[in-house]
């Protein structure tokens, strides 16, 4: 009975897109694997990492244990998982796979490696998501720069009391709630208070740390647990 490991890869971008996540992956090549009698000896996942990247952990492991001759296969939904530059990808099908014997399934686009199907294919697909990566780089590099040049902000998220609005097409900041807790804390050191004992205060007064109140947009603790402010967390607000 082969031995298979299963890859799935996801960027930050594609995090939303229900194709593409982890479980959908893993589920397609699961079910892949299970019909055709293998054996599942490990699932490699990378959340969050570009398919330009190749130093992800998972990947890196699963690497590691195609050396060690722990895998005879390696099972994928499609070959933009493995990775987006079209060299170092070819790199892998072409040499490193069949140089240790190991057989690549590329599930959504028919590809095995065992019965050379799909070989011409898999190169082309591979050009493919290697300019499909560098193209979407190009424009939302593109875009950064509009917005710079044209007075708008280019970070992602908001800084702490501000939020962002767009207006005639430039994303700018905009003073929020949250604002009136910054001038709290400047206020408070004008009087003399140390970093501590604003902290102190900002606890007894229940009010969320900038991470909380990101996520929650609360500017009090309304619930159960409540994250403190430390010194350094007053600090980086001076």
């Amino acid at each position: 009975m082969e031995r298979a490991g299963i890859y799935a890869r996801v960027s930050v971008k594609h995090y939303n897109r229900k194709d593409l996540t982890i479980e959908n992956q893993v589920l397609t090549a699961r079910r892949y694997i299970n019909e055709n009698k293998m054996s599942l000896e490990d699932v490699y996942s990378d959340k969050g990492f570009s398919g330009m990247d190749f130093q992800r952990p998972a990947w890196k492991r699963l690497v590691k244990d195609i050396t060690c001759n722990k895998l005879d296969i390696v099972v994928v939904k499609d070959f933009s998982r493995i990775g987006r530059n079209y060299i170092i990808t070819g790199e892998y099908i072409e040499k490193f796979f069949p140089g240790y014997g190991i057989r690549l399934v590329a599930v959504a686009e028919g590809y095995d490696s065992r019965n050379g199907i799909g070989g011409f294919n898999a190169g082309l697909k591979n050009i493919i998501n290697e300019w499909y990566a560098r193209e979407s780089g190009r424009k939302v590099s593109m875009a950064k720069q509009y917005q710079k040049t044209k007075g708008g902000y280019t970070g992602g998220t908001a800084p702490y009391g501000y939020c962002l609005a767009t207006e005639n097409g430039l994303r700018i900041l905009k003073e929020d709630v949250s604002m009136e807790i910054i001038k709290k804390i400047k206020e408070m050191r004008r009087q003399g208070f140390n970093s501590r004992e604003t902290a102190d205060w900002l606890n007894s007064q229940k009010i969320n740390r900038p991470s909380v109140y990101n996520k929650t947009r609360e500017i009090y603790c309304t619930g159960s647990s409540y994250l403190e402010w430390d010194a350094g967390s007053v600090r980086r607000l001076w």
